[in-house]
């Protein structure tokens, strides 16, 4: 398995860190740090480019959470960009994708201009909310709601 392997540089005002390889316990504290460190000297709005990831545990996936609860706390955000399938798919199934912005490449993430007005407030992920919608759609319900 490769190693991880992170740099950050900076790029309109946002910090771009760039993941290659794969993204497991081994690699997470290390991502932590790398983060935390791309925040304090780049700034809080974030775009973590993850063309080049090929795997991502649940470890990986709660450093990323992790970020973003940092980042939009202080007013900063969080867009992930390019994804591979099966990244993709692992930020499918959890859910964060409805969470966290996700840009199909890390061209559109950095035109997109997210940062002024970050649409997933970090408190969200605590409460394990349903997600919105009428509570005959959460259910399956083909009932209309009274």
């Amino acid at each position: 398995m490769p190693p991880l392997e992170v740099t950050a540089r900076s790029h309109a005002g946002r910090a771009v860190v760039r993941l290659r390889g794969e993204l497991d316990i081994a690699g997470s504290d290390e991502l932590r740090r790398r983060l935390d460190a791309a925040r304090r000297e780049h700034g809080d709005h974030l775009i973590l480019d993850l063309a080049d990831l090929e795997f991502m545990d649940s470890q990986g996936l709660s450093v990323i959470v992790g970020c973003y609860k940092a980042a939009t706390a202080a007013g900063g955000s969080l867009t992930l960009a390019g994804p591979r399938p099966i990244v993709r798919r692992t930020l499918e199934i959890t859910g964060l994708h409805r969470r966290i912005p996700v840009q199909a490449t890390l061209e559109a993430a950095l035109s997109a201009d997210d940062r002024a007005a970050a649409p997933n407030p970090a408190r969200e992920l605590d409460r394990g909310d349903e997600p919105p919608g009428p509570p005959a759609a959460r259910h399956g319900s083909s009932r209309p709601a009274r």
